[in-house]
């Protein structure tokens, strides 16, 4: 298996009826990321936060049908991509190994938590 960052996006699609970000990866591997979760886990500074300074996205963060609706999706160079948010958010630039990494599939689930509990 490749490590997280030789690996790459072959195909991405997107579904607005079904809400999701569909990867097929360069070594087999499909992850669905639905537009709930991308927006929870949005990058940026603001969202995420930077600099020991916490984002305003937290545990008690609900968000607004036009905060998770997905307008748009275009690339950032051969190594991210960027989603534009029907409330107009469009900071967040979504790298494929970081995507990758929190592939929120059972089988990239379950292999975190094994990876958790033997402490790595």
């Amino acid at each position: 298996m490749l490590p997280p960052d030789q690996r790459h996006p072959d195909t991405i699609s997107g579904s607005l009826e079904r809400q999701v970000i569909e990867i097929l990866w360069s070594d087999g591997h499909h992850s669905t990321y639905d537009f709930d979760y991308l927006r929870w886990n949005c990058p940026c500074a603001f969202c995420h936060g930077e600099g020991g300074i916490p984002g305003a996205v937290d545990e008690s963060t609900v968000f607004t049908p036009e905060q998770s609706t997905l307008l748009e999706m275009a690339p950032v160079g051969n190594y991210a991509m960027s989603l534009t948010w029907a409330d107009g958010h469009s900071q967040g630039i979504y790298t494929f190994e970081a995507l990758r990494i929190t592939c929120p599939c059972r089988e990239c689930d379950a292999r975190r938590k094994s990876q958790r509990r033997r402490g790595r």
